[in-house]
């Protein structure tokens, strides 16, 4: 399922891939990811989002660092429902002209 919404950019982040040991001394594997910080209106007031992305997309990486801060723009996302989560996934963005 596709959803968007209009939302104001604030920057992009990299996490770089690793391992680390949870409580019962296991090692988890984890991937490079992206994180897409924005600003969401919800009823008259900003609140600041992050979602992540695959870290092997790098042009979609490389369009949103060719972004400004405050940047309108509508966001994308894949939303995958699960028997008891969901998850939603940055795929793609369109910027919006800016307000007068």
């Amino acid at each position: 399922m596709r959803c968007s919404n209009e939302v104001v950019f604030k920057g992009i982040d990299e996490r770089a891939g690793g391992v680390f040991k949870n409580d019962k001394g296991q090692e988890i594997k984890y991937d490079k990811a992206f994180f897409v910080r924005f600003d969401e209106e919800v009823e008259g007031e900003y609140q600041e989002r992050k979602v992540k992305f695959s870290g092997s997309d790098s042009g979609l990486y490389s369009r949103f660092k060719s972004l400004k801060s405050y940047d309108r723009i509508n966001l994308v996302f894949d939303i995958i429902l699960g028997n008891n989560s969901c998850k939603a996934t940055v795929v793609d963005f369109v910027q919006l002209p800016k307000k007068n």
